[in-house]
């Protein structure tokens, strides 16, 4: 077989193998951590631990693909997953399992890397629609990935873990042998000593105060966080909904997941790009927070199986739209530095996504789950109305002109 032409069909072909082991295990983390006698909140935790590891390492990733290339890391990452799925496997205990969940996360940084990948190989006009195609990939593997792990469980968790396992070796095989290095030598950061500590997180927070300095990526920037709070609340909690008090069992959130992705892939792999060419990403953004907004507001009511594809459709569409157009609001106000400044993102969305599944998994808890519904859903409006009061659409040249004048 040949090397493939474009670049962004071998990141699409990873991608997607490396999310269907993802959404594997995704759906039936919150079953396994109660099986092991886990509470609500303590399902909280285990998610949240995943991403308090990829806010640590994500930007680590991010700066070393931006020196070393793309590819080599990518590699590493995606060996590393594979790693975390058979500690998943062999987890006999609620704190193996806490522990294979900070591996993966610690591994985390095959997204933002893809990210930049596709900055590298696509002009800022066509940057959103090359992001979609991740997301069309995120969506994709939530179809497949949640809806296998779920037949798998019906034999134990150790199958889906061995089996996600499987697929990120397959990852790195396609990355390995199709995947095209999309940062050139000349474009890299130069080599420097290993710095100290000290002067590491000193350039960090140099870094970290440049970035945010600038509005055309601070505040889509805040409105990601905002989102994926209320995002990552539905996706800890939602299983457990589903298992008391609907009494359904680890399959039916995995085929649950699964439409949820489907919808998902359909908006990000065919919807978004036409919409972002004519209405641009800020108005796409917004439209995609207040549905998905309605969605969770709404999903605490939803009990037959018609009203959860209803609202489930909501929020996998909702998502589907805000998530790649405020990437691609970041992206093209980024400059060269992709990798650091999407790992800021990225940095940003994992901080989310320990905020939620704790609180959420504290207030399924305590208040019960229609008042942490609403809680998610409540985030998201807000993410619609700071979108549409504060971010720069940059196909109206606004970025430019404002990041550019004098201070």
């Amino acid at each position: 077989m040949k090397r493939a032409r474009n670049p962004l069909t071998a990141i699409f072909a990873t991608v997607l193998v490396d999310l269907v082991a993802f959404g594997m295990v995704l759906p039936l983390l919150p079953f396994f951590a109660s099986d092991l006698g886990g509470s609500p909140a303590m399902v909280g935790l285990i998610i949240a631990s995943y991403s308090a590891m990829q806010f640590v390492f994500s930007p680590l990733w991010g700066r070393a693909s931006d020196r070393y290339g793309r590819k080599p890391i990518l590699l590493i990452c995606l060996f590393g997953e594979a790693v975390s799925y058979v500690l998943f496997a062999l987890a006999d205990s609620f704190f193996l399992l806490f522990v294979s969940r900070l591996a993966a996360g610690a591994m985390g940084g095959t997204i933002v890397i893809a990210q930049a990948c596709v900055a590298d190989s696509t002009p800022p006009d066509r940057r959103t629609r090359g992001l979609g195609m991740i997301g069309m990939a995120f969506g994709i593997g939530f179809i497949f990935g949640p809806a296998i792990g779920g037949v798998l469980s019906g034999w134990g968790y150790r199958l889906p873990g061995l089996v996600a396992a499987g697929f990120s070796l397959v990852a790195v095989t396609i990355a390995l042998r199709f995947l095209p290095e999309s940062l050139p030598a000349e474009r890299r950061a130069e080599a420097t000593a290993r710095p100290s500590l000290r002067s590491t997180v000193v350039a960090r927070s140099r870094e970290l105060r440049t970035t945010l300095a600038r509005s055309a990526v601070r505040n889509p920037i805040i409105a990601a966080f905002l989102g994926t709070i209320g995002f990552a609340a539905f996706t800890a909690t939602f299983p457990l909904y589903l298992r008391d008090p609907l009494q359904l069992t680890p399959t039916s959130a995995g085929v649950y997941f699964a439409f949820t992705g489907l919808v998902s892939a359909l908006v990000q792999g065919v919807i978004i790009g036409p919409l972002v060419e004519r209405f641009g990403e800020r108005r796409v953004a917004g439209v995609g927070a207040a549905l998905a907004g309605a969605g969770l507001a709404l999903l605490g009511t939803a009990v037959s199986p018609l009203a959860l594809a209803a609202v489930l459709a909501a929020i996998g569409g909702g998502w589907g739209l805000m998530n790649p157009s405020l990437v691609g609001l970041v992206s093209k106000a980024a400059g060269p530095a992709q990798g650091g400044v999407l790992g800021t993102l990225q940095s940003a969305a994992s901080l989310s996504r320990m905020i939620g599944p704790l609180a959420g998994g504290w207030a399924f808890g305590a208040l019960g789950f229609k008042w942490e519904f609403a809680a998610a859903g409540a985030f998201m409006i807000a993410t619609a109305l700071f979108i549409t009061a504060v971010c720069i659409d940059p196909l109206g040249h606004r970025a430019v002109a404002v990041e550019s004048s004098p201070s």
